[in-house]
């Protein structure tokens, strides 16, 4: 814990770090920064133009569904799968600094964190089109955002930390995160779904996660089941992130 509370303290480190890993991603490209938005954009219009007539929901709540359900749930893929390669990326600041480990996990968080943001500004711009009118129950997606990052802080640190011993697990987690886009209610909406379906939303740790957050958008009362989900995922990351880092922090650096 004294390790985190390091790293928070440490925040003109990791968002400079962060900021400047952003910039040499789109370094000498025409668009730069402007790809975030556009392929966000034509990921959605393509998903509402080819699902759209499978959801009972009309085409234009069918767009603002995936626009928001989308954006979230790059969010938590982005998290587990760059989570498993946050120290491992980071080899050589773990080697030679004596910045708190945490610092790069803060780091892949603000990296991550800066595409949702583009991508929900871009979303909040165009579903008022598709008769997109947020009430003010909208306002109950801030406690939402507020667990999912409390549920990806310990859950990045201690990926990163079991992929730095075990690399296989790193394999693992790629293979099984392509799966995690059909088993999410992005595409699809829970709601209209029975069956094995919904079965696999359920057992899907994302699933809570994605429905809080864009439900009070979209209108719709959260439900007292999808806290109690969320509470419960976050408890667990929050206990396997105190045992794992517990066991294996202090020979991080001879594994990465």
């Amino acid at each position: 814990m004294l390790d985190l509370y390091r790293g928070v303290a440490a925040r003109e480190v990791w968002t400079a770090f962060a900021w400047d890993e952003i910039q040499n991603r789109y370094r000498r490209s025409t668009l730069g920064l402007a790809w975030l938005g556009l392929s966000y954009l034509l990921f959605v219009f393509g998903i509402a133009l080819f699902f759209g007539g499978f959801s009972d929901l009309g085409d234009g709540a069918f767009v603002v569904h995936v626009a928001f359900g989308f954006a979230v749930y790059s969010l938590l893929l982005a998290m587990i799968t760059d989570g498993a390669a946050v120290f491992s990326r980071t080899a050589g600041w773990v080697k030679s600094s004596t910045l708190p480990y945490s610092t790069y996990v803060f780091q892949s968080l603000a990296r991550i964190a800066f595409p949702f943001c583009i991508q929900m500004v871009i979303a909040v711009l165009i579903c008022p089109f598709f008769g997109w009118r947020p009430g003010l129950e909208a306002l109950m997606c801030v406690p939402a955002l507020l667990l999912i990052v409390l549920l990806c802080i310990p859950a990045k640190y201690s990926l990163g930390l079991l992929v730095a011993r075990h690399r296989d697990i790193g394999h693992f987690i790629q293979a099984v995160s392509r799966l995690f886009f059909f088993t999410t209610p992005v595409l699809w909406v829970y709601e209209e779904t029975i069956g094995p379906r919904r079965l696999a939303a359920d057992l899907n740790p994302m699933t809570p996660f994605i429905e809080l957050f864009r439900d009070p958008l979209l209108g719709n009362a959260s439900t007292l089941s999808q806290w109690l989900s969320a509470f419960g995922w976050v408890m667990l990351s929050w206990a396997t992130f105190l045992v794992i880092a517990g066991m294996l922090r202090r020979r991080l650096p001879f594994w990465v």
